[in-house]
């Protein structure tokens, strides 16, 4: 297999849930649901197979496009439920059957209900629990990052998680599965190879 690991930062912040939290000058998209209004500030990916890390923006967008279209799997944390959303909403189509959900795998493992985000399972709890380097920083800045056009920061915070995705997936391939976060019981999680 020839998979990329990619992830998303988004141009619009998510609405705080009392308008007087908002910050000044801070653009915003409609909430949680508005994958076009949230718009693609940087895409971040790693090509396993050259082993190179790469950085999409705004006038190179259409490269990662041909890129996932030449690769056998495009690999995520939650990208069913997010990143796929956001790419498919801004012109950007994965072909079906491409996609792989670590998160998805996850937690289908841990017993978790088709379609539920289970607190306490997010990519740093994995990872903090399976002893792998978690994050830097929180995602809710990568918009403010973008806005206020501090682009090394967000290139930086994008290609951490990129390469904490891609450390946890060869986790997963060596081990044949992770410890569960909210009680250290072993999940098997096969992953494609």
């Amino acid at each position: 297999m020839n998979p990329i690991i990619y992830d998303i930062e988004i141009a619009h912040c998510i609405p705080p849930a009392d308008d007087a939290e908002r910050q000044p000058g801070i653009e915003y998209c409609a909430g949680w649901h508005d994958y076009a209004g949230m718009g693609i500030a940087l895409i971040t990916a790693y090509d396993i197979w050259p082993a190179e890390p790469r950085v999409f923006m705004g006038d190179n967008l259409a490269a990662f496009a041909e890129l996932i279209a030449a690769r056998d799997a495009v690999i995520g944390f939650n990208n069913y439920r997010f990143d796929d959303r956001v790419l498919e909403a801004n012109g950007i189509r994965l072909q079906e059957g491409k996609g792989i959900d670590l998160a998805a795998l996850i937690w289908r493992a841990a017993g978790v209900p088709q379609g539920e985000h289970p607190s306490g399972m997010g990519l740093e709890a994995i990872c903090h629990a399976n002893k792998l380097p978690g994050k830097r920083g929180h995602g809710a800045m990568a918009p403010i990052l973008y806005q206020t056009g501090r682009f090394g920061e967000l290139i930086d915070y994008g290609l951490t998680d990129t390469l904490i995705t891609l450390r946890l997936y060869r986790y997963l391939q060596i081990n044949g599965g992770c410890r569960d976060p909210r009680n250290g019981e072993w999940l098997n999680v096969p992953v494609p190879r």
